[in-house]
């Protein structure tokens, strides 16, 4: 419709009939659209197939990977009031017991996991052939931090939140390869367990038996002091020196004294060790690392249709845009897009001569079309 504007002045009031935008000429039409589409269809299946060859190559190239997989059962107890107490704004480490399979993904991978994994040699057969392989070897680095980063790319470990079981896999380019360092990553874990990782239960133990060998000692001084002490003073049992019988009741204190608190010491550094023993965090294994015999990546030809259909969708909406800056073009905006494309040739002189080429190319094919 027809829009009145009235304007008002010293000489009186003048009105002004102005037509709305036809939306006709500022929208897109969608079988116009379709039409230069259709047009355009050889360059868009040529665009769409070379991208797809392409793709098919470089899969082609990249070596098959084999995963292997294993699963870890949890170990000690959660904290029942865990959720509440993190409702309540207390820290996630105290959400668990110290003996709980819960730090169990942050130890895998840690440094100290890595360098007994990295420092071990790997025998396997692949192919039937006789393979011995390093980490170092695999990868082809040799920087200790690109060789970590590289291996804690290779492996993937989660935690399953309402069972606690923990799943790890480690692909590679060989099966045999993937489950001999998955493997090794659960041995490591172990041997962390048994010999690293210290409970409190362990570290008391540990005191006590200093403790022991401390007072083990005193308890040894003051015996000899008491022996010493008789063998000057030969006649100590019938003698009524008070001096004498000082001394001689002050030793005997002392050596009772030590040797009650020896004793005192052992049976605590036994209790000690045993619950050292039951807090110790354990390993359990519900599945061993599997041998793969399927590869997992790449997936070759989900990777070359995912790339077709990229390129596909991404022609479309170039066109789309195309044809929406040439509606610009031809509407109130055309000194503004006239401007725009000077200064896109200024920035991008070399992609602007390829898009021209292309451009002219595509109008060559659409008169011979229309011919």
């Amino acid at each position: 419709m027809p829009k009145r504007i009235t304007i008002k002045g010293a000489g009186g009031q003048t009105d002004l009939t102005t037509l709305a935008d036809n939306p006709a000429e500022s929208e897109i039409n969608l079988f116009e659209l379709a039409n230069t589409i259709l047009k355009r269809k050889k360059i868009i299946g040529l665009t769409v197939l070379t991208v797809m060859l392409i793709a098919a190559v470089v899969v082609m190239i990249l070596p098959s990977q084999f995963r292997s997989s294993a699963s870890i059962l949890p170990s000690g107890g959660a904290d029942e009031m865990s959720e509440l107490k993190m409702l309540a704004g207390f820290k996630a480490g105290s959400n668990f017991e110290e003996n709980s399979s819960i730090l169990f993904p942050t130890i895998l991978r840690s440094q100290t996991i890595q360098n007994g994994v990295i420092a071990k040699t790997y025998r396997f057969t692949h192919d039937g052939e006789e393979k011995v392989l390093t980490l170092k070897d695999y990868f082809e680095i040799d920087n200790p931090d690109r060789l970590s980063k590289a291996l804690d790319g290779i492996l993937y470990v989660a935690l399953d939140k309402k069972t606690a079981v923990i799943g790890l896999s480690l692909e590679t380019t060989y099966p045999e390869f993937s489950q001999k360092v998955l493997t090794e990553y659960l041995a490591q874990l172990e041997n962390y367990n048994l010999h690293t990782r210290r409970s409190q239960a362990k570290e008391n133990a540990l005191y006590l038996g200093n403790q022991i060998t401390k007072i083990k000692q005193e308890m040894t001084a003051v015996e000899n002091n008491l022996a010493q002490f008789q063998m000057v003073n030969l006649d100590w049992a019938g003698s009524t020196d008070p001096a004498t019988l000082k001394e001689l009741g002050r030793l005997k204190r002392e050596v009772e004294l030590k040797s009650q608190a020896y004793m005192y010491l052992v049976q605590e550094y036994e209790t000690a060790k045993f619950d050292a023993q039951k807090d110790m965090p354990i390993v359990r294994i519900l599945n061993q690392p599997s041998l793969p015999t399927i590869k997992t990546s790449p997936r070759r030809t989900v990777i070359v249709l995912l790339s077709g259909l990229i390129t596909f969708l991404t022609m479309l909406i170039g066109i789309i845009f195309g044809e929406g800056l040439k509606k610009k073009e031809e509407g109130p905006d055309q000194e503004a897009y006239r401007g725009l494309r000077q200064n896109i040739r200024l920035a991008f002189p070399r992609s602007t001569r390829t898009i021209n080429r292309v451009a002219r190319f595509v109008n060559r094919e659409e008169t011979t079309v229309n011919i």
